[in-house]
């Protein structure tokens, strides 16, 4: 199911396209600044941003696209400005700043509908370009597409958590509570980078330009890939 953000800090907008979007069988969050934005998308990126280019707190929607496209997890995440019918900004402020799409306010909540799953569409043809990650849990194996990778048993665990939420980002601290099983606050945070290191060295084409486990300085690590875990039941497949 996708995940769509609105950032607006107009209330009635916002409840007016959630209203619409969650017709249309999107999950659907909000935000009424830049910062709590950051901070949503940090936590489980959207699959589609709607941003309004007059936003508060000192940075407005076309500095905050400029920041999300320099964020591995949304840099190719489509984006859909809105703008007021009285503002200097237009169409080519939108698309320079790194936006996908625009609409100026008031527009046919049936062109916004028409527009968002146009931008969807583009991401399902995205994402048959993902690599696959299949995952056998009980041999400790991981095919990468097609070519078979043997873990240790911490890379193993590693990477599953990662993969149990795909493009979210979790913590060094998170990974050392919930793989390592330190009490929170304690444990090295080298000991993930070098996991994550090795695992890369195992999975990755490239290495130095990692593709499947990806990281944020400071916030944590991402899995974006198609993700298949095997289950013990009849060898069935999760996807993820």
């Amino acid at each position: 199911m996708y995940k769509i953000l609105l950032v607006d800090n107009d209330a009635e907008t916002l409840d007016m396209i959630e209203q619409l979007l969650k017709r249309e069988g999107y999950v659907v969050a909000k935000a009424t600044s830049s910062y709590d934005a950051l901070h949503m998308i940090e936590t489980a990126p959207p699959h589609l941003l709607v941003i309004s280019m007059h936003l508060p707190g000192g940075g407005d929607g076309l500095a905050l696209c400029r920041k999300l496209r320099a964020m591995p997890l949304t840099a190719q995440t489509p984006i859909l400005f809105l703008n007021d019918a009285d503002s200097s900004y237009g169409v080519a402020d939108a698309l320079d700043a790194g936006g996908d799409d625009y609409l100026r306010k008031p527009f046919a909540l049936r062109e916004l509908a028409a527009r968002v799953r146009a931008h969807l569409r583009r991401i399902n043809r995205q994402d048959d370009n993902l690599p696959t990650l299949r995952i056998v849990p009980h041999s400790l194996t991981v095919y990468v597409n097609d070519r078979k990778v043997m873990l240790t048993q911490m890379e193993f665990d590693l990477l599953l958590f990662l993969c149990s939420a795909p493009n979210q980002l979790h913590s060094t601290q998170t990974l050392l509570s919930d793989v390592w099983r330190y009490p929170h606050g304690t444990g090295d945070t080298a000991l993930v980078r070098n996991h994550v290191r090795n695992l890369r060295r195992k999975i990755e084409d490239d290495p130095e330009r990692p593709a499947i486990i990806q990281s944020r300085h400071g916030r944590g690590y991402a899995v974006r890939a198609r993700v298949e875990i095997e289950q013990p039941v009849a060898g069935s497949l999760r996807l993820r």
